[in-house]
């Protein structure tokens, strides 16, 4: 090979290993995201895992969600010390607690816009107001979850982190 197959093929071995690494912190943010049970303590009617029975008739209680959190952390970080444990949960609860309003506020905007559908004439400013005002409100959950994402992933061992993502992987493999 000349010099610059050679020159080529160098610089292609470091962007394998950022892809891996990117791949494998994608991973550990998707499993600490279950870990935490966000979307599943969180949200309402005909969303979230329904197959568990919870979550089908408004939000979770408080009660739940942290019964949720528990088992979420249990499945996920069977090998974390129990100072790590707490201090997931403590990171979870509390962005959950954040989360909460937002939600509502989601709700009466999807009942609001229902409303504006229904009515004979449709007023595409009201509607295109209430889409902004959601990406907004989406900005600001995302915001929220990634904060949380980032403090409960601190809390791990990179060899922990690693663990996670594969036991995520694993159950999303089964989940086909």
């Amino acid at each position: 090979p000349s010099r610059n197959d050679t020159t080529q093929f160098a610089s292609r071995q470091p962007q394998h290993g950022r892809r891996r690494a990117l791949a494998v912190a994608a991973a550990t943010v998707i499993g600490a995201m279950s870990i935490v049970g966000f979307s599943y303590a969180n949200d309402g009617p005909g969303e979230g895992h329904r197959h568990h029975g919870m979550g089908m008739h408004g939000p979770m209680d408080p009660a739940n969600a942290e019964k949720h959190i528990d088992r979420m952390i249990e499945r996920l970080l069977p090998d974390g010390t129990p100072e790590q444990k707490t201090k997931v949960r403590a990171i979870a609860k509390a962005a959950i607690n954040d989360l909460r309003p937002l939600r509502e506020q989601h709700r009466a905007a999807h009942e609001q816009a229902i409303k504006v559908l229904s009515q004979p004439t449709i007023d595409r400013a009201a509607l295109e107001k209430i889409r902004a005002n959601e990406l907004q409100l989406a900005d600001q959950m995302s915001k929220r979850k990634t904060q949380a994402l980032a403090d409960a992933a601190e809390v791990l061992t990179p060899e922990q982190r690693a663990k996670v993502a594969e036991r995520f992987k694993k159950r999303m493999e089964h989940k086909g």
